[in-house]
């Protein structure tokens, strides 16, 4: 999965904001995407292309634009592999501003390391970073089938409940719906409940129950 971050990410290579009013439809993509939709390429969107790949990727993902946000995401490494996620301090290690992107490993020097990453001088490109600017390594893991309680019972349109926020979450990684688990089963839940059901062959109906679950079992356990 890790080979696929950074395949996913070199793919991007080149994307740029755009000055003036006009913006990069492919950085605004990126945007709408992971829910994290500012409406224009002028927003630090370094997180959001980090979300945008993992969810690519089929990896766990922070669900915020802000580049610490990683820091909560995946397990702490201090043997980091080509296409883990490096998180960096920008103007105070102990402020709430940063960069993240993906490492590629270290410079001939030992001394930095090479990023590829969104919003660097405004693009995706490959940069160096000094290792005094780094704050952790995170290695993603494919999150598809760890800590997802399938739920139980039946839920719709209206319902608010845990048991929502769990279908949520799992709706989420199986990339049918974008943005937060809120607990609240509104018409974005239904339409990716609905979508998840049509390419499933199911009762195409927006309500989650035997077979919804059933389906969802047998994905989340083979």
């Amino acid at each position: 999965m890790l080979g696929d971050t950074l395949k996913i990410a070199f793919g991007e290579l080149g994307q740029k904001e755009i000055s003036g009013s006009a913006h990069n439809e492919r950085i605004l993509e990126y945007q709408e995407m992971t829910g994290l939709d500012f409406g224009n390429d002028e927003v630090a969107w370094c997180s959001i292309f980090a979300n945008w790949v993992a969810l690519q990727a089929n990896l766990e993902m922070s669900h915020n634009a802000m580049a610490r946000s990683w820091l909560q995401v995946g397990k702490k490494t201090v043997w980091p592999q080509p296409g883990d996620v490096v998180v960096f301090w920008r103007t105070d290690i102990n402020g709430p501003f940063g960069h993240v992107g993906f490492f590629l490993g270290y410079t001939k020097s030992g001394k930095s390391i090479y990023c590829l990453g969104g919003n660097q001088d405004n693009q995706v490109n490959i940069q160096t970073f000094p290792l005094d600017r780094i704050i952790e390594f995170r290695s993603l893991t494919d999150n598809l089938k760890e800590d997802l309680e399938i739920p139980t019972g039946y839920l719709r349109k209206g319902d608010s409940s845990d048991k929502v926020k769990l279908l949520q979450k799992i709706l989420i990684k199986l990339n049918y719906l974008t943005g937060s688990a809120d607990g609240v089963f509104g018409p974005k839940t239904e339409a990716a409940l609905l979508k998840f059901q049509e390419e499933n062959a199911i009762t195409i109906d927006g309500i989650y129950g035997s077979e919804s679950r059933e389906t969802l079992y047998h994905i989340l356990n083979t």
